[in-house]
């Protein structure tokens, strides 16, 4: 069935990601191969509101980086979310080249995010960097879905700051570009929109890699026009909580899933 047959895409994307790490590795000298980093962590959503509707959901996501020579690197991730009041579950696997230097790098990825019979592919370029307890993370690209031509571009960033004694704070934005999105009250007239989720996080981080953390959000959309994000027809916005666990192998990985959907993680 198309249900199916969109879960399997992405998890085909997943095993050719990890073969094609192995037939990589196998294709240079040993000493040039390495993990520079890899990230597991779970977490748990509370989301109420008008504009997404009020459930729960839990979301598992895990990431790697392989060096391939000391400046050139492949990876992905994958991420996961499921909930009682979905429908459908939502998978995302994302893979990735990078030119690295220091504790940054920059790239371009490939993803695809499936959720029933309806399939998402993104793809653009991103930035990252980290050092200690800080660390930077942004992305911009397209968007071609089965959800209809409208929804146009994709972009986001995250940054967390060390405040001391393992604790971390930072601000994480994400957002989807809409073509003719919205209806403005005043006028009636229909303008462009993006659909944001702009949340605060504070991290705590134990020894050898493992971290809890907790994050507060907000999801709404926007019009361009002047003041249009408060004059919205039927727009109301959505407000979530969200408590997760982290590990990181080796600094963990620069960079997470390039999703559409999954808000709140």
């Amino acid at each position: 069935s198309n249900k199916t047959m969109g879960a399997a895409r992405c998890r085909a994307i997943a095993f050719f990601l990890a073969h094609g790490i192995i037939t990589a590795g196998a294709a240079v000298p040993a000493t040039a191969q390495q993990i520079n980093g890899a990230s597991v962590s779970v977490a748990s959503q509370s989301v109420e509101g008008e504009f997404i509707g009020d459930f729960d959901a839990t979301s598992f996501a895990a990431g790697l980086d392989f060096g391939i020579t000391p400046t050139f690197a492949i990876g992905g991730a994958i991420e996961s979310v499921n909930s009682d009041e979905f429908e459908d579950d939502i998978f995302v696997a994302t893979a990735r080249g990078m030119y690295t230097s220091g504790a940054g790098a920059i790239g371009a990825y490939y993803s695809l995010e499936s959720s029933g019979d309806s399939d998402t592919t993104l793809y653009g370029v991103e930035g990252a960097y980290r050092s200690g307890l800080s660390s930077f993370e942004g992305y911009f690209g397209a968007v071609d879905s089965d959800l209809g031509d409208d929804i146009t571009s994709t972009l986001g960033f995250s940054f967390e700051f060390g405040v001391g004694a393992g604790f971390s704070l930072g601000v994480d934005y994400q957002a989807f570009r809409v073509d003719d999105g919205l209806i403005v009250v005043d006028t009636g007239e229909i303008v462009d929109a993006t659909i944001g989720d702009t949340a605060l996080l504070a991290r705590y981080s134990f020894v050898k890699g493992a971290s809890v953390y907790a994050k507060a959000g907000r999801i709404r959309a926007f019009g361009d026009g002047e003041d249009d994000f408060t004059r919205i027809l039927g727009i109301e916005e959505s407000e979530y909580i969200t408590l997760g666990a982290q590990y990181d192998f080796q600094g963990g990985s620069l960079f997470d899933a390039r999703t559409l959907f999954s808000f709140g993680g």
